[in-house]
């Protein structure tokens, strides 16, 4: 076995020996193995070559022993091809881990009548796919390598963890080998296990807080994952508690109402005639805030609908001095809001 130079940290050379007295069926390109694939699995598997998968325009430093004309390194086509001097047609290089390349690349050699005993060994220059992309409320967004099948927490982890504005989901966006991963975990599960989809939502507050292995799924290179900002709803004026409140899982069929009742209800000095909802009009060029009028004594008594709140709606309860307060608190949160909270209590 040859010792080859390193790429990206690990060894990646695999080699296969070729007898010619016993020469081997051809190769078939076969699918890469997505790993284990339940949330509950084993943990992160360490990145060797076995784990890598070959992808367009990967940059490869192929070494074929006693065959220096072909050792080199080679660049992965666009459309998953490796063409080698010798050879009289291309090779599929993508979807192949690097060992399955490395005994391909012989089997090619051999059927062409050029080597009968090839070693190969193949190494990593260069690859562009291999990553997930990580965006969102983390605290370091950016883009991630990744050789193989990877933990969702670990990919967290490497991002700094979430920001103190980031809501409780994470978005992931399954790229082509994630999806051929969910497709085949469906399939081996005998129908037990819905495939997730391209995009899919997650919950991710209890995998970072506490490590619950329920949500800590498996990565493939391709994916995306992005974290939004955590979702509020704000209540201000004259109530015992203003301040914004986040739209959780129990919060998610929000009304004026609840939103009162979390913000101890209004206070002896509010115009109980003149609360009004604040809500962004997406129909606007700068999406201003109309205003909705509130009757809540008609609620309370059944007589008109308890209306449902909506992610960033002000809930704003006048004090009965006047309605002066109205635009600068409009103001005052609007620039809280965009700033991530840092001067308005938030209530989780």
């Amino acid at each position: 076995m040859l010792a080859m130079a390193l790429a990206f940290s690990h060894v990646a050379g695999l080699s296969c020996l070729w007898a010619q007295q016993t020469p081997p069926a051809p190769a078939t390109q076969p699918t890469p193995a997505p790993g284990q694939t339940a949330a509950n699995a084993a943990p992160p598997m360490a990145i060797t070559g076995a784990d890598f998968v070959v992808s367009p325009e990967d940059l490869l430093d192929i070494y074929i022993i006693d065959v220096p004309e072909v050792s080199r390194s080679y660049r992965v086509s666009s459309n998953g091809y490796l063409t080698l001097p010798l050879l009289p047609e291309p090779i599929y290089a993508a979807g192949l881990s690097l060992g399955q390349l490395s005994h391909l690349i012989a089997v090619k050699f051999h059927d062409s009548g050029m080597l009968t005993n090839a070693q190969v060994s193949i190494s990593v220059l260069e690859t562009r796919l291999h990553s997930v992309l990580v965006t969102g409320e983390v605290k370091n967004p950016q883009v991630y390598p990744v050789y193989g099948p990877t933990r969702l927490l670990e990919i967290l982890v490497k991002a700094g963890g979430l920001t103190d504005n980031a809501g409780n989901d994470a978005i992931i966006m399954r790229g082509d080998m994630g999806a051929r991963a969910d497709l085949l975990e469906s399939a081996d599960s005998n129908g037990t296990i819905t495939p997730r989809g391209l995009t899919f939502t997650l919950n991710i507050r209890k995998l970072v807080e506490t490590g619950n292995d329920t949500t800590n799924i498996l990565l493939y290179p391709g994916d995306r994952v992005t974290v939004p900002r955590m979702q509020l709803i704000y209540v201000l004026g004259a109530v015992n508690r203003p301040g914004g409140y986040v739209l959780d899982e129990a919060r998610q069929h929000m009304t004026v109402l609840k939103a009162l009742a979390l913000a101890g209800d209004v206070n002896n000095i509010a115009k109980r005639k003149h609360i009004t909802i604040l809500r962004r009009d997406p129909g606007t060029p700068d999406e201003k805030r109309e205003q909705i009028p509130v009757d809540i004594k008609a609620m309370v008594k059944g007589q008109t609908e308890d209306i449902r709140m909506k992610a960033d709606d002000i809930l704003f309860v006048p004090e009965s001095t006047g309605l002066k307060a109205l635009h600068a608190s409009v103001a005052a949160t609007e620039s809280v809001a965009t700033s991530g909270g840092a001067a308005l209590m938030i209530y989780h």
